[in-house]
């Protein structure tokens, strides 16, 4: 039961890092829509804007409940490797977007014609973001299922620039750059539908529902050799879980790529012109279960891996490291959670 709580936050710890990550991103083309018939995008951007906002909160609440979890230690260990000046950096960076959205969203009506230069506080803040922390996460998680994945007992910063490099985590860092992109894509759609089948009737609606739609599609399309990859890149005995050695991991991996395969007809079908409530919802849903199922299959490969090594592999403490510099050891209690919203990013 723990687990399933613990899969239930982490799938919404990613889906709200997701949206805060590309929802400005969004926000930009929706304000830019034009003179004419902009009104609807307006008004659909700013919800947007606040919403990319509630859901970085969200992102950073849940990433520190996940650090309370009992299984959470091996993500501790993890984060013990880094120097002190680390948590402090990903603090203030993690705060720098936050601002940033926060400028966005709340001097939307205040910068009116001047949207290239309101648009530089939604680049800021979904560039910030997407640069450091998917890769940097992609890291922690390594680290978290497989110490040894680098002999390197203190990772600074040119260190951590070496490790981001790697096919792995340059391969989950744009696994989850395109889910942003979906997400935030079908987040409008969700907008859209909490105004009603009748307002889905304008003409204008059923083009930012067509276009958003459009947009969602593509990055899910992209998603599947994207998948591709990040299998490939996964470690041995990960990968073998996936593949039949586990017989719930697979079943949940077969599972959650025949919803992704779904979720690309019911936004095809927006796309092309099917602009309604059922549909809408209906992507909505399987990208949710998608997601959940995903993030269970991932959970699953990486515990069979632990089942596969002696604790004693995997098991880092600061006495291991006695030549380490003392700013590594006055972290051995952790950092901050808030600092590392997205610690479990599959």
């Amino acid at each position: 039961m723990s687990e399933l709580l613990i899969v239930i936050l982490l799938t919404a710890h990613l889906l709200a890092m997701n949206l805060a990550s590309a929802g400005p991103i969004v926000c930009i083309w929706l304000r830019g829509r034009g003179s004419v018939d902009a009104e609807l995008a307006n008004q659909l951007g700013r919800s947007l804007a606040w919403l990319s906002v509630a859901a970085m909160v969200v992102g950073m609440l849940t990433g520190s409940l996940l650090l309370l979890a009992p299984s959470s230690e091996p993500m501790w260990e993890a984060l013990r490797r880094f120097p002190t000046q680390a948590y402090w950096y990903g603090g203030i960076e993690l705060l720098f977007s936050l601002t940033c959205l926060l400028a966005y969203a709340g001097s939307w009506r205040l910068f009116g014609q001047q949207r290239r230069l309101h648009a530089v506080f939604a680049l800021m803040s979904a560039t910030n973001l997407i640069y450091h922390f998917p890769p940097l996460m992609a890291v922690l998680g390594k680290l978290a299922a497989n110490p040894s994945w680098t002999t390197t007992p203190i990772i600074d910063r040119p260190a951590l620039l070496e490790l981001m490099a790697r096919d792995n985590v340059i391969s989950l860092t744009a696994h989850f750059a395109l889910a942003s992109i979906a997400v935030a894509g079908l987040t409008v759609l969700w907008l859209l539908a909490g105004r009603g089948e009748r307002n889905l009737e304008n003409a204008e609606a059923r083009r930012v529902a067509r276009v958003t739609a459009g947009i969602a599609l593509v990055s899910t399309i992209l998603q599947l050799p994207v998948g591709m990859w990040v299998l490939a890149t996964m470690s041995h005995v990960s990968r073998e879980a996936l593949m039949g050695n586990r017989p719930l991991a697979s079943l949940l991996f077969l599972a959650g790529v025949l919803l992704v395969v779904l979720l690309i007809g019911r936004l095809l079908a927006v796309v092309l012109g099917e602009v309604c409530l059922r549909e809408i919802r209906r992507a909505g849903w399987l990208l949710l279960l998608a997601t959940l199922l995903m993030t269970a299959t991932m959970r699953l490969s990486r515990a069979h891996g632990y089942e596969g090594r002696p604790q004693a592999a995997f098991s880092v403490s600061c006495s291991s490291f006695s030549s380490c510099s003392g700013s590594f050891c006055t972290v051995s209690n952790g950092p901050p959670g808030s600092s590392f919203a997205l610690i479990n990013l599959p």
